[in-house]
């Protein structure tokens, strides 16, 4: 696959989580993509570390909305 190609893929997948995020958990796309980018799991995604490109966009969603609920937690 080119490399033009790998990053459709990518930014395909990116959006699709973020579309699964929104409607999982009724937020904003404003809130969900920032969720989605300021999670550790997302730079894992975009580099393929273990093929997590591959999961579910619902499954990826419900990872990082939970990473994102773990950085809001006062301990």
């Amino acid at each position: 696959m080119s490399e033009d190609g790998k990053m459709a893929m990518q930014a395909n997948k990116s959006a699709n989580v973020i579309k699964a995020i929104c409607e999982l958990y009724g937020v904003s796309l404003q809130e969900a993509v920032d969720a989605y980018y300021q999670s550790d799991t997302s730079e894992l995604i975009e580099d393929g570390v273990a093929d997590l490109q591959c999961r579910s966009d619902k499954y990826l969603a419900t990872i990082i909305w939970e990473e994102h609920n773990e950085g809001k937690r006062i301990y």
